[in-house]
């Protein structure tokens, strides 16, 4: 569990992940958010989750995110429902590019819905084992998992997406995290 002063800084961060944009296959139409992480640098000041940028591996660009011992939660996009869509869907799909070293590296790509203000028990967690889909080793594999909103999510609920490090003991890399309608 998280400290509310870690909890801040990562909710700051991945707020702030979630405001770049990215280059898209997606249709301009059905995206809703992306990041390719390129415009975080200089803009997360002494946020803990600044050591998860990082210049050493990227699907495009200069920088990805990552998580390694000692760095457990990856940037990612934090923002409230209304926000993402005014009228959101019953159904979002996350996709981003990853890249596992080797078979001793696991994480999770993990979607949340939390209820406002940290007022109540998160809506949704499901954390996407990427071991499950990635085949390959130290190469970027695109990976995309279809959530359903739960029913009671308002307005105000947010919604999470980030890397994870679980039990992982190797860097697990993450990159131009996007979130779209289905079906576009």
């Amino acid at each position: 569990m998280l400290k509310p002063a870690s909890a801040t800084a990562l909710l700051v961060a991945l707020f702030l992940a979630g405001c770049s944009s990215a280059p898209s296959t997606t249709p301009d139409t059905a995206l809703l958010a992306a990041s390719s992480f390129e415009n975080m640098d200089g803009w997360l000041a002494d946020s803990p989750a600044l050591a998860t940028l990082n210049q050493d591996q990227a699907h495009t660009g200069k920088y990805s995110t990552m998580v390694s011992p000692g760095h457990e939660f990856s940037l990612g996009y934090s923002n409230k429902l209304s926000k993402l869509a005014p009228d959101w869907p019953a159904q979002l799909k996350v996709g981003a590019w990853v890249m596992l070293p080797n078979d001793q590296a696991a994480a999770k790509l993990v979607v949340e819905v939390q209820a406002p203000e940290h007022k109540g028990p998160n809506l949704l967690w499901e954390g996407f084992d990427l071991t499950q889909s990635v085949k390959r080793y130290n190469q970027w594999q695109y990976v995309e998992y279809t959530i359903t909103l739960p029913t009671a999510a308002g307005p105000n609920h947010r919604l999470l997406a980030y890397l994870w490090l679980a039990d992982s003991k190797q860097p697990v890399y993450l990159d131009d995290l996007k979130i779209f309608l289905p079906g576009k």
